[in-house]
């Protein structure tokens, strides 16, 4: 059974469209919704947000595109059925190229084809947010003795857009204030473990705090501003001999941009405000997935959070201003009405690691 869809999918780079949004309810809808599952209605003031890791991305640029393209990836399926089933009024997409023309295929082909069985689900509004990640450094880091190329841009990426950050909204994204943390240096986070990390020269001092950013996107939700803080630390699979300070890094970075810490500036040049007694929510990867409860404890006690949800190193930490209504991962503590695809491999979709928490202020 489909749902009617409402809005016109048109993205672009770091572009919020300026369409109406879904009349959503936060109610979790099943993929065969005549199947007598019954979901608990909640609130219309709650919110229902999620993150999940992917690895929707590809060697070179565009190529995403034209493998999403059929609609028959197979991990762009496993997150769709993620997806459709929780029915999140935000998702943050991590690990997936912010290429408009691969997130429109995505949607169009995945969330909202009329040739699958998944219940479609629409999301009028998008941000792609491209941070350090695949930007040349300038430097030979990969001591290759030639500079240029994925091995000596940051993060080693190909290209800019390279498994980032995506962010789907039912409500207007607020483009024109959203705010970025990319560009900050290592060595200007007030302190850091940068010298702990016994690296210098060029590379002390250009190399991005963030391995690939921190994004605080204002959603217009109900009349109200909410703030996705979206963020993406150092993968599991770093090779860097420093990868563990870097983190630690990262996530005081996380924590200092929510303080609104004097040192930290913005990629916009503007001082961190802070969030002190505002509407937020972080979602994205803080950790590695293994240790990350040592990794991400300061952040989640500073934050009032005792348990957060996570997976797979992607976390989710609502302020303490929200009241946590639910929570839970697919595959595991998924909404009443979830049901897997017929004919899907059992683990297709528990592999997408997409967690959900509904919140309500």
């Amino acid at each position: 059974m489909h749902k009617i869809l409402v809005g016109t999918l048109s993205l672009g780079l770091g572009a919020a469209l300026l369409l109406p949004a879904t009349s959503a309810s936060a109610t979790p809808t099943g993929l065969d919704e005549g199947a007598g599952a019954q979901a608990l209605p909640l609130s219309e003031t709650s919110l229902r947000v999620a993150t999940i890791s992917t690895n929707l991305t590809a060697p070179n640029s565009e190529e995403l595109y034209g493998q999403l393209l059929g609609g028959g990836n197979i991990e762009a399926t496993r997150v769709a059925d993620a997806i459709s089933a929780v029915n999140p009024d935000v998702v943050v997409i991590t690990g997936m190229d912010a290429e408009a023309k691969a997130v429109a295929a995505f949607q169009a082909e995945y969330l909202t084809s009329p040739e699958d069985q998944r219940s479609d689900i629409s999301y009028p509004y998008s941000y792609l947010a491209v941070g350090s990640k695949g930007l040349q450094s300038g430097a030979d880091l990969d001591d290759d003795r030639v500079v240029g190329g994925p091995g000596d841009a940051w993060g080693q990426g190909a290209f800019a857009e390279q498994g980032s950050v995506v962010v789907l909204s039912k409500y207007p994204i607020q483009q024109d204030d959203v705010a970025s943390v990319t560009e900050l240096k290592w060595g200007e986070v007030k302190g850091g473990k940068l010298q702990e990390a016994q690296l210098g020269g060029a590379l002390a001092a250009s190399i991005p705090v963030m391995n690939n950013g921190l994004w605080d996107i204002p959603i217009e939700y109900r009349s109200e501003r909410v703030h996705i803080l979206a963020a993406q630390t150092e993968p599991a699979n770093s090779s860097q001999d420093f990868s563990t300070l870097r983190q630690h890094d990262e996530l005081k970075v996380v924590s200092d941009y929510i303080s609104g810490a004097h040192y930290l500036r913005t990629d916009q040049g503007a001082a961190a405000k802070g969030l002190k007694g505002k509407n937020f929510i972080l979602a994205g990867a803080l950790a590695q997935p293994e240790g990350s409860a040592t990794q991400v404890d300061p952040l989640a006690k500073k934050l009032g959070s005792q348990d957060p949800i996570n997976s797979a190193g992607n976390y989710l930490m609502p302020s303490q201003n929200w009241n946590l209504l639910g929570q839970g991962r697919v595959g595991d503590d998924a909404p009443a009405s979830f049901q897997p695809m017929t004919g899907a491999a059992p683990d297709a979709i528990e592999a997408s690691e997409l967690i959900w928490s509904d919140i309500q202020y």
